[in-house]
C-alpha cells in the first residue's frame, strides 16, 4: 500500500437522473460527461475525493446497478454487494473507489439513504442535504458508507 505522501485522491462526481430517478457516482471524467450528454443526467458537482487505488487503510467502495429498477447502488460491503447481485437483481460494476471504513482526521462521513418509492441510492457528505432528503423527500437514513476526503488533499492516510 502507498505510504501518506503518495496517496492521492480524484473527484468522486455526483449525478442525478430525472427521468429515471436515479443518482450515479463516479471518478471517471469520461463517464461522467457521457452520462451528461448521451443518457440524460445532469451533473450535480462533486460528491467527495476519494481514492482510486487501493491505500493504507481504505476499502473498496463497490458500484452495482440494476436495469430494472435504474438505480446505481454503491457499498462497502461484499456480502451485501452479493447478495444485491445474486438475489435483488443488481449487476456487479466493480469498484468505484476507495474509502476509509472509519473516520479518520480530517475525512468526512459519507451518508446513504434510499428512496423505496423513487427506488433510488441517495450518497452525500452534507448533513443539511441528508436530513432534508429523510425528512423532506422520502428517503430512508441507511446510515454511514465510510469515511471520504471532503477536499482535494487527501486526509487520514
Amino acid at each position: 500500500m502507498p505510504e501518506c505522501h503518495h496517496c492521492s485522491v480524484v473527484p468522486l462526481f455526483r449525478l442525478y437522473n430525472q427521468s429515471a430517478k436515479d443518482h450515479f457516482y463516479t471518478t471517471s471524467a469520461q463517464e461522467r460527461d457521457n452520462a451528461l450528454v448521451s443518457i440524460g443526467y445532469g451533473n450535480e458537482g462533486i460528491a467527495a475525493y476519494v481514492f482510486p487505488e487501493a491505500v493504507n487503510g481504505a476499502i473498496p467502495l463497490y458500484r452495482l446497478y440494476s436495469a430494472g429498477r435504474k438505480d446505481h447502488f454503491y457499498t462497502t460491503n461484499a456480502q451485501e454487494r452479493d447478495n444485491a447481485a445474486s438475489k435483488i437483481g443488481y449487476t456487479n460494476e466493480d469498484i468505484a473507489a476507495f474509502i476509509y471504513p472509519d473516520a479518520r482526521h480530517g475525512t468526512v462521513p459519507l451518508y446513504r439513504m434510499s428512496s423505496p418509492s423513487a427506488l433510488d441510492h441517495f450518497y452525500t457528505t452534507n448533513a443539511v442535504e441528508k436530513d432534508n432528503a429523510v425528512s423532506k423527500l422520502g428517503y430512508l437514513d441507511e446510515g454511514i458508507t465510510g469515511y471520504v476526503n471532503p477536499g482535494k488533499h487527501a486526509q487520514g492516510c
